[in-house]
């Protein structure tokens, strides 16, 4: 007994998986997400899936190669995610949100078997059911990514000779990263940055003045950020080194700091909002 695999339907099924698998990983690591980049990613994984079927690739050399795709593929969706440790955390998740997905499509075809469900031999049912297992992966997810805890946890920043701690709330809605490095942003009240380096540059950053800044030799990177009408620059300031301390302990991070011209208690009565993926 043969069966016969189209190379068209395989693609459609494997980009399918892998856009669903980069979307959900996205939602559980906090990434902001980008249709046609996803897309891209996704079409690489696809050729990927196809290729190792037709060149029989199996055994200990299919998981290198799917790990080393899923790397890449983090890399054209979410960028260099902050690092080396960013990225391989980001490409965890994507594993760990396809295996969830072959479960749930696994799951499917199982209980069709026992069903009166007809399946055809052409492809099409699968396709839909992919879909249908795509549909649950996300909702799963969803209600995974609600369970995290808001949590409240210490910002130790120092830059040249100065050092500032303040008191920031965890936000997994906060998305802005640098579009180039991917580090992430941490968005703080200006009264919070004063100590760090001046108001005069606290005031310039938050102003985005340009020849300001030049002129104080601060290291700066500009931050796209999207409202409901516009997309406008942010200033980040690039620190020496960062620090977290949680609950959970305390750890250096890679980011940026954003000054806000907001009250000192602004984000839920803290100075600063914090992506939840640079939590302990």
């Amino acid at each position: 007994m043969t069966t016969t695999l189209y190379a068209d339907v395989l693609f459609l099924i494997n980009f399918s998986m892998d856009f669903i698998s980069l979307w959900a990983s996205s939602l559980l690591g906090s990434r902001p997400r980008k249709a046609l980049r996803m897309s891209l990613a996704a079409a690489v994984g696809a050729l990927y899936g196809v290729a190792g079927v037709i060149l029989g690739i199996s055994g200990a050399a299919a998981y290198i190669t799917a790990a080393a795709f899923a790397v890449i593929m983090c890399m054209i969706s979410f960028g260099f995610c902050g690092g080396a440790r960013g990225l391989i955390r980001q490409s965890a998740l994507v594993w760990i949100c396809g295996a969830l997905l072959s479960g749930i499509m696994t799951a499917i075809l199982s209980f069709t078997k026992n069903t009166a469900v007809p399946i055809s031999q052409k492809g099409s049912p699968t396709v839909l059911i992919a879909a249908a297992a795509g549909i649950v992966a996300i909702v799963a997810v969803r209600l995974i990514k609600r369970t995290k805890k808001t949590q409240r946890v210490t910002v130790c920043v120092e830059f040249r000779e100065n050092s500032a701690a303040f008191e920031a709330l965890c936000d997994s809605g906060n998305l802005l990263s640098d579009p180039i490095s991917g580090d992430p942003v941490i968005t703080v009240s200006r009264h919070a940055v004063d100590s760090l380096c001046g108001k005069e540059a606290t005031g310039a950053l938050c102003r985005c003045d340009t020849e300001e800044i030049v002129k104080l030799g601060l290291p700066v990177r500009m931050i796209p950020r999207k409202t409901v009408d516009k997309t406008t620059l942010a200033c980040a300031l690039v620190p020496d080194k960062t620090y977290i301390k949680s609950s959970d302990g305390t750890k250096e991070v890679r980011c940026l700091i954003s000054p806000a011209d907001c009250p000192r208690d602004w984000f839920g009565g803290c100075s600063a909002t914090v992506p939840y993926e640079l939590i302990p």
